[in-house]
């Protein structure tokens, strides 16, 4: 597996890790400090707001879970990837987004976030 394909793993893990230390500790091993973090719902910058924004996703779908849609792609320091987060006990992922980030130091310095499939609100 190479480094980034280990790395968007552990951006994944971080978005499924629901204990706030873990998840902290997560966050400071992948992202760098002033994390920029754009989608189509949110904008984050630092560790701080990226916790926060990660702690609100996981308050709207409980219980759900992310993982990677495929293949990570990546040139230079860029990558890209898609992304899917399933309810449990679902095979049908009830979201899928892409991502692409820009990595810095072995870090991901820059996400921007977009988002293919979207539950209908009622």
């Amino acid at each position: 597996m190479s480094h980034n394909e280990q790395l968007a793993e552990r951006y994944i893990a971080s978005w499924n890790e629901t204990d706030p230390l873990r998840r902290r500790m997560l966050i400071e091993n992948v992202y760098a400090e002033r994390i920029a973090y754009v989608d189509p719902m949110v904008q984050s910058k630092g560790w701080e707001a990226i916790d926060a924004t990660i702690a609100a996703v996981q308050g709207m779908f409980p219980g759900h879970r992310f993982s990677l849609g495929g293949a990570v792609d990546a040139h230079h320091d860029t990558m890209r990837f898609t992304w899917h987060l399933t309810a449990p006990g679902s095979q049908e992922p009830l979201v899928i987004g892409f991502d692409v980030a820009t990595v810095e130091d072995g870090r991901i310095r820059e996400v921007y976030g977009f988002l293919d499939r979207v539950p209908a609100m009622p």
